[in-house]
């Protein structure tokens, strides 16, 4: 692919986005019912759901709310069905696995309402999610897939033949593939801005940029010291997912963060994408790397994303990684010009599944692990529930793993450059192989 010499490393999202509300400028109040840290999907669903219930709620961010991985995804919203979640049933947390996948339908239920029935313009267009086996192995695994979603909370999900995929993606690379109709795609800043608005309307008050510098138990509540003040809280979450830094070190020892690059092509005529991807829907490979490509909302460009790299590299390094890989998926972007590049870390938990908890009478609500554009409206929902004490809160996703490790000591995860050779060299690299003899054997 061609990799513009000016290439724009900010959001493709930023630049159709509404902007932000003004109101973030003002100084934090000395002192409020429920702090909420973190201002993107998490923290904005925690807020709005609060003051809806008459809390007096502030929300506190070191950067522009939601311009952390809010409003850098890919703008794909769905039901959860990884692979993760699927491994907890079957043993000791089968229970938790299966209550875990039927409340994730009910999330992105939640979500998908959140953004069509309350007046957000998020962009919102249901188009199904079509998972490409990248090799034979993954496909058979996608049949057990189906059969077992299906059966605890039936999502219609389809398994395509090799034949069949051709009607949704035009490309030869793949071996099957699971479709997941009721999925879709949507615009994440115009998602977050709406959602920040209802929060605002609902009486919640922002202050960013505003970083949370130190956390003191206080009595009954807490102390956050902040850069324009102290603030007293009766009440705390964190909602930082990928962002999450030591200021509360015994929930960062517990999330690590992976960048996430993706970037955007130039505007390409109404005839290559219906020839590419006839059906515009989102689209997802099998393989490690777990590369995930769309078209734009307004049909022009190809947005593609995965993971160029487990630490973070150079943006053109990371397109030229990721134009690679979308030249293997279609030949013909080769021609194709890459305009936008840019990065944002998601949160991941140890066991590879969201969590809530508490600790201390800090509530928490992250490790969304890529999967937080439906989930983390929910679960944000969920922890304003439980830090004021309402049943409502009562979630699955409160009962799976939350474990840290002896090397993790919190922050910037200082293991990750080892984790992504490895993981580059010895699982992708065996995906790599293994697609390439099946290929050879059909």
């Amino acid at each position: 692919m061609r990799i513009d010499d000016d290439l724009i490393t900010t959001p493709y999202w930023w630049e159709a986005g509404a902007p932000h509300p003004a109101a973030f400028a003002e100084d934090p109040p000395r002192e409020v019912d429920l702090a909420v840290i973190g201002g993107g999907y998490t923290g904005m669903s925690a807020a709005l759901t609060a003051a809806e219930a008459g809390a007096e709620v502030l929300v506190l961010d070191a950067a522009m709310p939601g311009e952390g991985a809010s409003t850098r995804n890919g703008g794909m919203i769905g039901a959860p069905h990884r692979a993760e979640v699927l491994n907890l049933l079957g043993g000791a947390r089968d229970d938790v696995g299966r209550r875990m996948i039927a409340e994730g339908v009910e999330a992105y239920a939640h979500t998908r309402a959140l953004y069509t029935d309350r007046g957000i313009d998020a962009g919102y267009r249901q188009t199904g999610r079509i998972q490409l086996a990248y090799t034979q192995r993954h496909f058979e695994a996608m049949k057990r897939q189906a059969d077992t979603l299906n059966a605890i909370a039936d999502q219609g999900v389809q398994i395509l033949a090799p034949e069949e995929i051709g009607q949704h993606i035009r490309t030869d690379r793949y071996f099957g593939a699971i479709l997941f109709p009721d999925h879709g795609g949507l615009h994440p800043r115009m998602a977050h801005d709406g959602l920040t608005r209802l929060a605002m309307a609902a009486g919640a008050r922002v202050a960013a940029p505003c970083a949370v510098t130190a956390i003191a138990e206080d009595g009954d509540g807490f102390r956050l010291m902040t850069e324009r003040g102290e603030v007293r809280a009766r009440r705390l979450v964190m909602a930082t997912n990928g962002y999450t830094t030591p200021v509360h070190r015994w929930i960062s020892r517990r999330i690590f963060r992976i960048p996430s690059f993706l970037m955007a092509t130039e505007p390409l005529p109404p005839e290559v994408i219906d020839r590419v991807a006839p059906a515009r829907m989102m689209m997802v490979e099998s393989r490690a790397r777990h590369s995930y490509f769309r078209p734009s909302p307004d049909g022009t460009r190809i947005l593609f994303g995965g993971r160029a790299a487990l630490h973070p590299i150079g943006l053109r390094k990371a397109a030229e990684t990721l134009g690679g890989i979308l030249e293997e998926i279609w030949p013909e972007a080769a021609n194709w010009r890459v305009t936008h590049c840019w990065t944002g870390f998601t949160g991941f938990t140890f066991a590879r599944v969201p969590h809530v908890g508490e600790k201390d009478g800090a509530h928490f609500a992250m490790g969304y692990c890529g999967n937080g554009v439906a989930l983390s409206p929910w679960l944000g929902s969920k922890v304003a529930y439980r830090a004021l004490g309402d049943p409502r809160g009562q979630t699955a996703f409160a009962e799976t793993p939350w474990e840290s490790r002896p090397y993790h000591f919190g922050g910037a995860p200082w293991f990750m450059p080892l984790v992504s050779a490895w993981w580059s060299n010895v699982v992708d690299g065996a995906d790599i192989r293994e697609a390439a003899r099946d290929r050879a054997s059909r």
